[in-house]
């Protein structure tokens, strides 16, 4: 009896701590810390990333223009997903769809249309990046010339400078739109304009020359825009220094003056047009 009284304490004991181990067990797995661990999510196609750019989810949108970087997807195909994310309601999904855009460089030319209407976007960052976007799409973007004129009154100084980038490097085809914004009367407007024709360089100096003989501000900014071209702006600014307009001719005289050194060769030697 004993024997047996020994046994079925020994059953109760081990039984109840078998529900102690299972009830502790249930309880550590319902510790936030301690859940199931998932295998990996397997890596989306090309085609579900396409379709997720269109996504209302930011989240999804963004996760979906990363991920499609390193699959170099032909322009044909990733281009129409990418230009419908332009329309995002997140600026974050409109930035990296401008940016994966810009990717494709030369290629993206399908997308130019999008771009000079993300160039209105209410986003600084996202017009900064499409104009640098559409220069990246080479000459045959210079029809964007008026548009990308019309951001050098940006808010956004670095939107600005962004557009006086491009501009630059359409050269000759953007001078007319750069003197016309040179000559607006808008003080930030002539500033920028200033900037783009000095990068431009020798192509420009003519144009200049005519916006410096009209005075106020697009004068100022034709006078620096020239110095900093330098010896290119020499010959006609010393024809200007016999102009009739004694204004005229100061400002001529005062712009060789900021050219310095590489006027002096020219201003020493005699010059028919100073006969």
């Amino acid at each position: 009896n004993c024997r047996k009284a020994a046994c079925r304490s020994l059953s109760v004991v081990f039984f109840s701590f078998l529900l102690f181990v299972a009830s502790f067990s249930s309880a550590f797995a319902q510790q936030p810390g301690s859940r199931e661990v998932k295998p990996p999510a397997l890596p989306k196609s090309a085609t579900e990333l396409l379709v997720d750019l269109n996504s209302l989810n930011p989240s999804v949108a963004s996760n979906a223009i990363v991920e499609l970087k390193g699959l170099k997807i032909a322009p044909k195909d990733a281009l129409p997903a990418l230009i419908s994310a332009l329309k995002n309601q997140s600026e974050f999904v409109r930035l990296g769809a401008v940016n994966a855009i810009a990717e494709y460089g030369l290629e993206a030319s399908p997308a130019l249309n999008a771009l000079l209407g993300a160039l209105k976007d209410k986003d600084a960052l996202v017009r900064e990046a499409a104009a640098l976007a559409i220069l990246g799409i080479g000459p045959s973007a210079k029809g964007s010339i008026p548009e990308l004129a019309n951001l050098l009154n940006d808010d956004s100084k670095k939107t600005r400078e962004a557009a006086v980038t491009a501009l630059s490097t359409f050269g000759i085809e953007s001078v007319p739109s750069l003197i016309k914004s040179l000559e607006s009367g808008n003080a930030r407007v002539s500033v920028s304009a200033g900037e783009a024709l000095a990068r431009i360089g020798t192509p420009a100096v003519d144009q200049l020359v005519i916006s410096l003989k009209k005075g106020g501000v697009g004068s100022e900014n034709a006078s620096l825009a020239l110095a900093a071209i330098g010896k290119a702006s020499v010959a006609p600014l010393i024809v200007l220094l016999k102009d009739s307009n004694p204004a005229i001719s100061k400002r001529a005289g005062d712009t060789l003056a900021a050219i310095g050194t590489p006027a002096v060769p020219a201003l020493i030697v005699p010059n028919p047009a100073l006969n």
